[in-house]
């Protein structure tokens, strides 16, 4: 095969303040076993040492673009992908790293498919690890679902001997958006430019989760769905400014809570849904499982306020859910609930497990 049919990647990483991580995210694109890369990194008005970190590399492959102010992180999203001018792009967080192996694997997935290029979208598994290099879990596709598991462990899993997966978008698309998950980890995600021109990249009404909804986007198009099984990415397990956003605000419940109001009957019936499906599974999942399993890590007040979500988006339905009168009686306990929470989350735990 030629260099000029071999598949080209874009890796694209915006970045706001991380000049602590940046270095290292870069260098894990640079020793990729496959050359036929770019790295494009849109800097967002950062005010740390970003900009000189990413500076101080002298490669031609690295394209750097400087917001001159701020414009937010899903338009930032926008941004960084829209420089790409490789076949395929990868959004990779300026914290996260990618396995030496990731781009060479994918592309031999993409030569040995009779699929249309320019209407694929790939992804793998992603190890877990700690700012010091440590290893601490995993996220891989569910066994049974379109969705991500989380394993906390240092223990990772054998690879099946398929080397990948070839699923039905709608399947895909129906399993994930009527859970309200995500099927895929954000950094694994590899898309065509083809598919991210025809969905207009990132833009979207989200805060917390431009990536979910751009990748519902995707599936919309009706897409090859390819599965690689193997461990190709690298997510940091820290809490940042974003992921504290998640749990001490209603931002991540409200771009949920949009799924819910932009889905209508007409367009989910094909899926085998409806509104009042996602609905159910809003008030269930997002704000009444969230509620209690954040009580029972003693954050009484979040409990609180995914009560009162459920009450003010759909009362009809959270009144008919028997969780929202658990987590009512807990919450009526005052005090009381940061032992008992606990306590129930501790037990609810152990039977999942058995």
């Amino acid at each position: 095969m030629s260099t000029q049919s071999l598949p080209s990647f874009s890796i694209c990483i915006p970045i706001y303040n991380h000049g602590r991580y940046i270095a290292d995210t870069i260098q894990s694109v640079l020793d990729q076993t496959y050359p036929h890369f770019e790295i494009v990194i849109a800097d967002n008005a950062s005010t740390d040492d970003s900009v000189e970190q990413i500076q101080k590399f002298n490669d031609p492959r690295i394209k750097l673009y400087r917001n001159r102010y701020n414009i937010g992180f899903a338009p930032n999203l926008q941004r960084v992908t829209s420089y790409a001018t490789n076949d395929y792009l990868n959004l990779l967080s300026s914290d996260d790293q990618m396995k030496p192996n990731a781009l060479e694997t994918f592309a031999n997935v993409i030569c040995s498919l009779d699929a249309r290029p320019e209407n694929l979208i790939l992804y793998s598994d992603t190890e877990l690890f700690e700012n010091s290099g440590k290893v601490v879990g995993y996220r891989t596709k569910s066994p049974k679902r379109h969705s991500v598991s989380t394993y906390f462990t240092d223990k990772l899993p054998a690879p099946p001997a398929e080397p990948y997966f070839v699923f039905d978008a709608r399947d895909v698309l129906a399993d994930a958006l009527g859970n309200l998950k995500t099927y895929t980890s954000f950094l694994s995600l590899v898309y065509s430019r083809s598919l991210w021109q025809s969905v207009e990249g990132y833009n979207a009404v989200r805060t917390i989760g431009p990536d979910k909804f751009f990748a519902f986007k995707l599936l919309s198009q009706n897409p090859t769905v390819i599965y690689v099984p193997q461990m190709l990415y690298r997510y940091r397990e820290y809490v940042s400014d974003n992921r504290a956003a998640e749990y001490t605000t209603l931002k991540h419940a409200i771009d949920d809570y949009l799924y819910t109001l932009e889905n209508r009957d007409a367009a989910l019936e094909p899926l085998g849904l409806s509104q009042q499906t996602l609905i159910e599974t809003f008030i269930d999942r997002v704000c009444l499982q969230k509620g209690l399993s954040e009580l029972g890590y003693q954050d009484y007040s979040y409990g609180f306020r995914m009560l009162a979500f459920s009450l003010a988006s759909y009362p009809g339905t959270a009144l008919r859910n028997r969780k929202f009168y658990v987590l009512l009686a807990l919450l009526l306990t005052g005090p009381l609930a940061k032992i008992i929470a606990p306590l129930l989350l501790a037990q609810y735990h152990r039977t999942r497990e058995v």
